[in-house]
């Protein structure tokens, strides 16, 4: 590594700051990682393990107060970025912080509000964004290759549902805020469009504990853009065939599909007929987008850029994903004025 690489930290080391980890200890050019914070000491044996000489920080205050640092990647509960954000921006570090941004449009306000005093970057991530599939979808409708795009459907489905710590809306902010996002934020990005109303119906339909902490594990929303394009879309966390993710875009000269449930190019057949392997988590079927986001975040550092995906971009899911879950919970559409001025 050069001394003059980017020092960045992860913030929270669960299943995707162990992720971000691994690829920023590897894969990134240009950075370096120097530290991570978790306050599990199997997870900091894993974390030395798997990425190397790195200091292990109980928490974010310890982490800013004992390391020297030029980045972070804010990967905790969905509930602390944007406490954790505001932190780190006061700390003039600049910031990749997983999705969404914070809980409500409220605290994205604040969040974004206080990377702009301090003059810091600030990307949020979305690896769909970065997949070889969906950029190539974006590029065929950017040539007009479908025409004009009428509806976005997408599919996005768990094996099995989190914890019910975890499923708590006040942690994770339910199901539209944390499983419906990307497909929220995708259909915006790949329409080019701006959401403006949704309708949306759930229920916990499988897992009772999901139920009981009062979120849902299957449901449906329509969302309708500015334009006049649709979207459509299905969430589940009780997908128990595999980690299903798929998108469409359907135009008036054609349509663009992104997905396919296998894992590896190969297919088993014999007397019971065909068979092909799934992924079943979402670094499985995404590992090389996680990679390519975490470079541009260490390119737009180091090339003083805009990172592709802004503070306000995230905004904006939030606000769709809180009126998908107003419209669930009083049975009617929602504008997303009513959610964000």
């Amino acid at each position: 590594m050069s001394t003059s690489d980017i020092r960045i930290a992860v913030v929270g080391a669960g299943r995707m700051g162990m992720t971000h980890a691994q690829n920023l200890a590897r894969r990134i050019r240009g950075a370096r990682l120097v530290a991570v914070t978790t306050s599990d000491e199997q997870r900091a044996a894993e974390v030395r393990e798997c990425c190397g000489d790195v200091a292990v920080y109980p928490d974010l205050d310890a982490l800013l107060s004992g390391q020297k640092l030029d980045a972070v990647c804010i990967s905790s509960s969905t509930s602390a970025h944007a406490n954790n954000v505001e932190a780190c921006a006061a700390a003039g570090l600049n910031i990749f912080c997983e999705k969404p941004l914070a809980l409500s449009v409220a605290a994205c306000d604040r969040a974004i509000a206080a990377v702009d005093r301090a003059g810091v970057k600030l990307m949020v991530g979305h690896m769909r964004q970065f997949d070889a599939g969906h950029v190539k979808a974006k590029r065929f409708i950017e040539q007009g290759a479908i025409g004009r795009p009428l509806v976005f459907r997408a599919i996005s489905g768990d094996v099995d549902p989190p914890p019910p710590s975890f499923a708590d809306p006040a942690v994770s902010g339910g199901l539209f805020l944390d499983a419906m996002y990307h497909d929220l934020y995708l259909s915006r990005w790949l329409l080019d469009d701006e959401p403006v109303r949704v309708y949306a119906e759930g229920d916990a339909l499988v897992d009772e504990a999901v139920g009981a902490v009062g979120d849902v594990d299957n449901a449906v929303a329509v969302l309708r853009f500015a334009r006049g394009a649709m979207a459509n879309f299905y969430v589940s966390r009780t997908t128990r065939y595999g980690h299903d993710l798929r998108a469409e875009v359907i135009g008036d000269e054609g349509a663009v599909q992104v997905g396919r449930f296998r894992q590896t190019p190969v297919r088993l057949l014999d007397r019971d007929g065909g068979h092909h392997d799934m992924p079943f988590t979402t670094p499985e079927r995404f590992g090389e987008a996680f990679v390519t986001e975490l470079q541009a975040f260490v390119d737009c550092i180091m090339e003083d850029a805009e990172p592709p995906v802004s503070g306000a971009d995230s905004r904006t899911t939030v606000a769709a994903g809180s009126a998908a879950t107003r419209s669930m919970h009083e049975g009617r559409p929602v504008k997303l004025s009513e959610v964000a001025v």
